[in-house]
């Protein structure tokens, strides 16, 4: 009987069975295994294509928008010093203040601008006031051709910079404002431009700027604590000086207003 057994059912080795089992599955899907075809791959690749063209644009807007509305909470901050030093600052600071917005002074870069935000000089429209600019700081990377400094300028400094009691007053302002945004290591800094400047350099109270492109006027370079004429309320515009094809030693000139009420390049 065993030998009967023996003749049907041959003895097999599973071991053995079932590899060569596994190995024809493999040999079947590899045929059947071609990759893509060239025109799936172009098909594919155009794809890609089309959905990066579509969302590239509206992921750079989303970033430069970020961007500008941190400057706006940074311009907040400034607005809010230089209030609280108009304000509640010394006597002498709210005289400097007081002397800043007086309408017959000339001794500190004025401006007309218009209601919109802008500078009367690439804005046309006929609802203009006259801010102006009591300190001022660089926002942005600057390297003066001259000393090869980067960051020149770029803590506060204040606009006025004779020996008049009106001018030592607005200095005063500077410095409470300073202390009220904490920038203590820019007190006492005044503008000069013969270039006899003591504040060049970067410095941990540098105030970047996030948004550095042209949003349609200019880039911004400068930070500008400003003093509406009118209302006698503070305003932070950012501005230019050397860069926009303005050439070096060309005095601060502003360009947007960025708080309160910031101008449409800046909201939109």
């Amino acid at each position: 009987m065993n030998k009967r057994r023996k003749q049907i059912y041959p003895d097999i080795n599973p071991m053995a069975f079932w590899t060569r089992q596994y190995a024809l599955k493999k040999r079947n899907r590899e045929k059947n295994n071609h990759g893509f075809s060239l025109i799936e791959l172009i098909i594919v690749i155009a794809i890609i294509a089309i959905l990066s063209a579509a969302i590239a644009p509206a992921l750079i807007r989303y970033i430069d928008k970020s961007r500008k509305a941190i400057d706006i909470e940074n311009a907040m901050v400034l607005f809010k010093g230089a209030e609280m030093a108009a304000a509640i600052g010394s006597d002498d600071a709210a005289a400097g203040w007081g002397y800043a917005a007086s309408p017959t002074q000339n001794k500190f870069p004025n401006f007309t601008v218009t209601a919109s935000g802008h500078n009367s000089d690439f804005d046309k429209s006929k609802n203009k006031y006259v801010i102006t600019c009591i300190a001022f700081a660089r926002g942005m990377n600057y390297q003066s051709a001259n000393s090869k400094t980067d960051w020149e300028n770029a803590k506060f400094k204040c606009t006025a910079n004779g020996n008049s009691t009106e001018e030592k007053n607005v200095r005063q302002y500077t410095n409470e404002f300073l202390n009220f945004v904490f920038h203590e290591g820019a007190k006492d800094e005044t503008y000069h431009g013969d270039g006899n400047n003591t504040y060049d350099g970067f410095s941990e109270e540098t105030v970047k700027f996030k948004y550095t492109k042209d949003p349609g006027h200019g880039a911004a370079e400068i930070w500008m604590i400003c003093v509406n004429r009118n209302s006698m309320a503070p305003e932070i515009w950012i501005g230019d000086k050397n860069i926009n094809g303005r050439g070096a030693n060309k005095p601060i000139h502003a360009l947007y207003r960025i708080y309160p009420n910031p101008c449409e390049e800046y909201t939109n």
